[in-house]
């Protein structure tokens, strides 16, 4: 083998290592798209990912409802606007979820909420928020629930009693 082609195979194998990291790490999660919906399935090792429901709150709000059945049981959904953004994530399962698939970049604001003194917080719940980011999440064995969102992402006349059911 000649120099050059080997450089080429290493320079081939080095933008395609990158190309797979970089898909790895595409996930819809909240502030994502719903392009990346199936990685989050996977990544959440769901039984299905149910066709999008396309609803329409009463003041005429436009959204989908994208529902993932987990492998435990329960489910996760996540919520996005007509351009296919992810503006709020909610779970209801036996099994806390990986949060950090459903809250994608935040994450970060999850772990530093949980940092906190707990304050009149209650032992099962965690209700935090950074200015635009929301999470509302509690539970017990058996029975974890909850959801986030983005205020400046939520599309206009937004019920956020969708996020509770």
């Amino acid at each position: 083998m000649s120099f050059p082609f080997q450089l080429s195979m290493a320079l081939r194998s080095s933008v395609a290592l990158a190309l797979l990291c970089g898909a790895a790490a595409a996930r819809a999660g909240l502030g994502g798209t719903v392009a990346d919906l199936n990685g989050d399935a996977a990544l959440l090792r769901a039984r299905a990912l149910a066709a999008p429901l396309a609803l329409r709150s009463a003041v005429g709000a436009s959204f989908s409802r994208h529902q993932i059945l987990l492998a435990g049981g329960g489910s996760a959904v996540e919520f996005a606007d007509a351009n296919g953004q992810v503006f709020a994530v909610a779970w209801s399962a036996p099994a806390m979820p990986d949060l950090a698939v459903l809250l994608g970049s935040y994450k970060a604001e999850l772990d530093a909420a949980q940092q906190q003194p707990a304050g009149p917080r209650s032992l099962h719940q965690l209700r935090a928020n950074s200015g635009d980011w929301v999470i509302v999440s509690g539970g017990h064995l058996r029975g974890f629930h909850g959801y986030s969102y983005l205020r400046s992402a939520l599309p206009a006349g937004f019920d956020l009693g969708e996020l509770a059911q």
